[in-house]
Protein backbone atom coordinates (compact mmCIF):
# COMPACT_ATOMS: atom_id res chain seq x y z
CA UNK A 1 0.00 0.00 0.00
CA UNK A 2 1.07 3.60 -0.41
CA UNK A 3 0.23 7.14 0.59
CA UNK A 4 -0.24 9.44 -2.37
CA UNK A 5 -2.39 12.23 -3.73
CA UNK A 6 -5.22 10.79 -5.80
CA UNK A 7 -5.14 13.66 -8.27
CA UNK A 8 -1.48 12.85 -8.94
CA UNK A 9 -2.41 9.19 -9.36
CA UNK A 10 -5.04 10.06 -11.96
CA UNK A 11 -2.61 12.35 -13.76
CA UNK A 12 0.07 9.67 -13.96
CA UNK A 13 -2.47 7.12 -15.08
CA UNK A 14 -3.86 9.11 -17.96
CA UNK A 15 -0.42 10.31 -19.10
CA UNK A 16 0.76 6.69 -19.41
CA UNK A 17 -1.65 6.40 -22.30
CA UNK A 18 -2.99 3.11 -21.03
CA UNK A 19 -6.38 1.95 -22.26
CA UNK A 20 -8.36 0.58 -19.34
CA UNK A 21 -10.67 -2.32 -20.03
CA UNK A 22 -13.91 -2.22 -18.08
CA UNK A 23 -14.04 -5.64 -16.45
CA UNK A 24 -16.82 -4.58 -14.11
CA UNK A 25 -19.55 -6.64 -15.73
CA UNK A 26 -22.28 -7.89 -13.47
CA UNK A 27 -24.38 -10.96 -14.15
CA UNK A 28 -27.77 -9.50 -14.96
CA UNK A 29 -29.38 -12.93 -15.22
CA UNK A 30 -29.16 -13.68 -11.48
CA UNK A 31 -32.12 -12.84 -9.29
CA UNK A 32 -29.81 -12.66 -6.26
CA UNK A 33 -26.12 -12.69 -5.40
CA UNK A 34 -24.55 -14.37 -2.36
CA UNK A 35 -21.36 -13.32 -0.57
CA UNK A 36 -19.60 -15.61 1.91
CA UNK A 37 -16.46 -15.12 3.98
CA UNK A 38 -15.13 -16.82 7.15
CA UNK A 39 -15.03 -13.46 8.95
CA UNK A 40 -18.79 -12.94 8.68
CA UNK A 41 -20.78 -13.48 11.85
CA UNK A 42 -23.49 -16.08 11.50
CA UNK A 43 -23.62 -19.16 9.31
CA UNK A 44 -25.51 -17.81 6.32
CA UNK A 45 -24.04 -15.75 3.47
CA UNK A 46 -25.02 -12.16 2.80
CA UNK A 47 -27.64 -12.35 0.06
CA UNK A 48 -28.82 -9.42 -2.02
CA UNK A 49 -31.44 -9.36 -4.73
CA UNK A 50 -30.81 -7.73 -8.06
CA UNK A 51 -33.63 -5.89 -9.76
CA UNK A 52 -34.33 -7.85 -12.91
CA UNK A 53 -36.88 -5.23 -13.92
CA UNK A 54 -34.19 -2.54 -13.96
CA UNK A 55 -33.23 -0.84 -17.24
CA UNK A 56 -31.05 -2.69 -19.73
CA UNK A 57 -27.30 -2.27 -19.96
CA UNK A 58 -27.80 0.44 -22.55
CA UNK A 59 -30.12 2.35 -20.25
CA UNK A 60 -27.83 1.79 -17.29
CA UNK A 61 -29.53 1.09 -13.95
CA UNK A 62 -26.17 0.85 -12.19
CA UNK A 63 -27.60 0.98 -8.66
CA UNK A 64 -29.58 -2.21 -9.00
CA UNK A 65 -26.82 -4.68 -9.69
CA UNK A 66 -23.83 -6.14 -7.86
CA UNK A 67 -20.75 -4.98 -9.72
CA UNK A 68 -17.50 -6.97 -9.37
CA UNK A 69 -15.92 -3.98 -7.62
CA UNK A 70 -18.44 -4.38 -4.79
CA UNK A 71 -17.59 -8.03 -4.18
CA UNK A 72 -13.85 -7.28 -4.28
CA UNK A 73 -14.32 -4.45 -1.77
CA UNK A 74 -16.45 -6.68 0.45
CA UNK A 75 -13.63 -9.23 0.50
CA UNK A 76 -11.20 -6.47 1.50
CA UNK A 77 -13.47 -5.39 4.36
CA UNK A 78 -13.48 -8.98 5.61
CA UNK A 79 -9.82 -9.79 5.00
CA UNK A 80 -8.53 -6.76 6.86
CA UNK A 81 -7.92 -7.93 10.42
CA UNK A 82 -10.65 -10.53 9.75
CA UNK A 83 -13.15 -7.71 9.72
CA UNK A 84 -12.48 -6.74 13.33
CA UNK A 85 -11.51 -3.20 12.35
CA UNK A 86 -15.22 -2.47 11.82
CA UNK A 87 -16.32 -3.72 15.22
CA UNK A 88 -18.33 -1.13 17.17
CA UNK A 89 -18.04 1.43 14.37
CA UNK A 90 -20.98 3.45 13.08
CA UNK A 91 -20.90 2.88 9.33
CA UNK A 92 -22.50 4.89 6.52
CA UNK A 93 -22.62 3.65 2.94
CA UNK A 94 -23.19 6.21 0.20
CA UNK A 95 -24.80 5.17 -3.07
CA UNK A 96 -25.56 1.77 -1.57
CA UNK A 97 -27.29 0.26 -4.60
CA UNK A 98 -28.08 -3.31 -3.55
CA UNK A 99 -26.56 -2.66 -0.12
CA UNK A 100 -23.96 -5.43 -0.31
CA UNK A 101 -21.11 -3.51 1.35
CA UNK A 102 -23.20 -2.14 4.19
CA UNK A 103 -24.78 -5.53 4.86
CA UNK A 104 -21.31 -7.08 5.01
CA UNK A 105 -20.25 -4.39 7.50
CA UNK A 106 -23.31 -5.25 9.58
CA UNK A 107 -22.11 -8.87 9.72
CA UNK A 108 -18.64 -7.79 10.85
CA UNK A 109 -19.79 -6.31 14.14
CA UNK A 110 -20.43 -2.68 13.26
CA UNK A 111 -22.32 -0.79 15.97
CA UNK A 112 -24.80 0.41 13.35
CA UNK A 113 -25.07 0.62 9.57
CA UNK A 114 -26.92 3.25 7.54
CA UNK A 115 -27.52 2.53 3.85
CA UNK A 116 -28.29 5.49 1.60
CA UNK A 117 -29.25 6.12 -1.99
CA UNK A 118 -31.65 8.16 -4.08
CA UNK A 119 -35.33 7.79 -3.10
CA UNK A 120 -35.99 5.86 -6.32
CA UNK A 121 -33.56 3.10 -5.25
CA UNK A 122 -34.74 2.50 -1.68
CA UNK A 123 -37.28 -0.27 -2.31
CA UNK A 124 -34.57 -2.70 -3.38
CA UNK A 125 -32.38 -1.65 -0.44
CA UNK A 126 -35.18 -2.22 2.06
CA UNK A 127 -35.94 -5.61 0.53
CA UNK A 128 -32.31 -6.66 0.89
CA UNK A 129 -32.13 -5.48 4.49
CA UNK A 130 -35.24 -7.53 5.26
CA UNK A 131 -33.76 -10.53 3.44
CA UNK A 132 -30.73 -10.46 5.76
CA UNK A 133 -32.47 -9.43 8.97
CA UNK A 134 -32.43 -12.90 10.55
CA UNK A 135 -28.66 -13.18 10.25
CA UNK A 136 -26.28 -12.18 13.05
CA UNK A 137 -26.02 -8.55 12.05
CA UNK A 138 -25.97 -5.03 13.46
CA UNK A 139 -28.88 -2.56 13.46
CA UNK A 140 -29.29 -1.45 9.84
CA UNK A 141 -31.28 1.49 8.53
CA UNK A 142 -32.17 2.68 5.02
CA UNK A 143 -32.27 6.41 4.35
CA UNK A 144 -32.68 8.63 1.28
CA UNK A 145 -29.73 10.92 0.62
CA UNK A 146 -28.83 13.18 -2.27
CA UNK A 147 -25.14 14.03 -2.47
CA UNK A 148 -24.48 17.65 -1.64
CA UNK A 149 -27.69 18.03 0.37
CA UNK A 150 -26.25 19.59 3.51
CA UNK A 151 -29.58 19.71 5.32
CA UNK A 152 -30.36 16.12 4.40
CA UNK A 153 -27.02 14.92 5.75
CA UNK A 154 -27.44 16.80 9.03
CA UNK A 155 -30.92 15.34 9.44
CA UNK A 156 -29.58 11.86 8.70
CA UNK A 157 -26.86 12.26 11.34
CA UNK A 158 -29.49 13.50 13.80
CA UNK A 159 -31.81 10.54 13.13
CA UNK A 160 -28.88 8.18 13.61
CA UNK A 161 -28.19 9.89 16.96
CA UNK A 162 -24.58 10.48 16.02
CA UNK A 163 -23.97 14.17 16.72
CA UNK A 164 -20.27 13.77 15.97
CA UNK A 165 -20.85 11.99 12.66
CA UNK A 166 -20.10 8.50 11.41
CA UNK A 167 -16.91 6.54 12.07
CA UNK A 168 -16.60 4.93 8.63
CA UNK A 169 -18.00 6.00 5.26
CA UNK A 170 -18.08 3.41 2.46
CA UNK A 171 -18.14 4.43 -1.21
CA UNK A 172 -17.85 1.88 -3.99
CA UNK A 173 -17.70 2.67 -7.70
CA UNK A 174 -19.73 5.85 -7.33
CA UNK A 175 -17.95 8.21 -9.73
CA UNK A 176 -18.90 6.23 -12.85
CA UNK A 177 -20.91 8.32 -15.33
CA UNK A 178 -21.51 11.16 -12.88
CA UNK A 179 -21.11 14.77 -13.95
CA UNK A 180 -18.56 17.17 -12.50
CA UNK A 181 -20.86 18.74 -9.89
CA UNK A 182 -22.20 15.39 -8.74
CA UNK A 183 -18.61 14.20 -8.27
CA UNK A 184 -17.76 17.25 -6.16
CA UNK A 185 -20.97 16.84 -4.19
CA UNK A 186 -20.01 13.23 -3.41
CA UNK A 187 -16.66 14.36 -1.99
CA UNK A 188 -18.34 17.03 0.15
CA UNK A 189 -20.90 14.52 1.40
CA UNK A 190 -18.13 12.10 2.38
CA UNK A 191 -16.47 14.82 4.41
CA UNK A 192 -19.67 16.05 6.08
CA UNK A 193 -20.60 12.50 7.10
CA UNK A 194 -17.43 12.22 9.18
CA UNK A 195 -18.43 15.22 11.29
CA UNK A 196 -15.79 17.45 12.79
CA UNK A 197 -13.38 14.65 13.60
CA UNK A 198 -10.04 14.69 11.84
CA UNK A 199 -6.94 12.60 11.71
CA UNK A 200 -4.54 14.59 13.92
CA UNK A 201 -1.87 16.09 11.69
CA UNK A 202 -3.09 13.95 8.82
CA UNK A 203 -1.75 16.16 6.08
CA UNK A 204 1.80 15.76 7.40
CA UNK A 205 1.56 12.19 8.65
CA UNK A 206 3.99 9.50 7.60
CA UNK A 207 2.76 6.11 6.43
CA UNK A 208 3.87 4.48 9.68
CA UNK A 209 2.10 7.00 11.88
CA UNK A 210 -1.04 6.88 9.77
CA UNK A 211 -1.14 3.10 10.00
CA UNK A 212 -1.01 3.29 13.79
CA UNK A 213 -3.82 5.82 13.90
CA UNK A 214 -6.16 4.08 11.46
CA UNK A 215 -8.02 2.00 14.03
CA UNK A 216 -9.09 5.04 16.07
CA UNK A 217 -9.58 7.57 13.27
CA UNK A 218 -12.68 8.31 11.26
CA UNK A 219 -12.15 7.32 7.68
CA UNK A 220 -13.77 7.19 4.27
CA UNK A 221 -13.12 4.04 2.23
CA UNK A 222 -13.39 4.61 -1.52
CA UNK A 223 -13.26 1.84 -4.11
CA UNK A 224 -12.48 3.25 -7.53
CA UNK A 225 -12.66 1.23 -10.75
CA UNK A 226 -10.39 2.63 -13.44
CA UNK A 227 -12.09 2.85 -16.80
CA UNK A 228 -11.24 4.64 -20.01
CA UNK A 229 -12.31 8.15 -19.00
CA UNK A 230 -10.02 8.78 -16.03
CA UNK A 231 -9.83 12.46 -16.91
CA UNK A 232 -13.60 12.69 -16.51
CA UNK A 233 -13.29 11.55 -12.89
CA UNK A 234 -10.78 14.24 -11.90
CA UNK A 235 -13.38 16.65 -10.37
CA UNK A 236 -14.04 14.10 -7.63
CA UNK A 237 -10.38 13.55 -6.86
CA UNK A 238 -9.56 17.26 -7.02
CA UNK A 239 -12.30 17.98 -4.47
CA UNK A 240 -11.21 15.08 -2.27
CA UNK A 241 -7.65 16.44 -2.24
CA UNK A 242 -9.00 19.72 -0.86
CA UNK A 243 -11.05 18.09 1.90
CA UNK A 244 -8.92 15.09 2.86
CA UNK A 245 -5.28 14.30 3.53
CA UNK A 246 -3.29 12.14 1.12
CA UNK A 247 -4.88 8.69 1.16
CA UNK A 248 -3.53 5.26 1.79
CA UNK A 249 -3.99 3.12 -1.31
CA UNK A 250 -4.55 -0.64 -1.08
CA UNK A 251 -3.98 -2.90 -4.07
CA UNK A 252 -6.48 -5.61 -4.95
CA UNK A 253 -6.42 -8.67 -7.18
CA UNK A 254 -7.82 -6.45 -9.94
CA UNK A 255 -5.10 -3.98 -10.90
CA UNK A 256 -7.75 -1.57 -12.17
CA UNK A 257 -9.64 -1.50 -8.86
CA UNK A 258 -7.99 0.67 -6.25
CA UNK A 259 -9.07 1.07 -2.66
CA UNK A 260 -8.34 4.34 -0.90
CA UNK A 261 -8.62 5.28 2.76
CA UNK A 262 -9.14 9.00 3.33
CA UNK A 263 -8.72 10.88 6.60
CA UNK A 264 -10.17 14.39 6.90
CA UNK A 265 -7.71 17.22 7.08
CA UNK A 266 -7.40 18.93 10.43
CA UNK A 267 -8.80 22.15 8.99
CA UNK A 268 -11.82 22.12 6.70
Amino acid sequence: SAVTSTSRVCHRTRTRGRRFVDRARMDRTLASVEFSHPALRGASPVTVRQNLDAPSAEEEGTARWVWPGATATARWLCDRDRGRWLENKHVLELGSGTGLLGLVAARLGAASVTLTDLPSELDLLRANVALNSIAASSPTRVEPLVWGDETGMLQLIDRARLPSGFDVVLCCDLVYRNGDEHQRALARTMRRALGDAAFPGAENATSEKKEKKTESSRVAVVAYQFRENVLGDSPFFDEVDILFADPRRHDTEDEDLWLFEYWPKTER
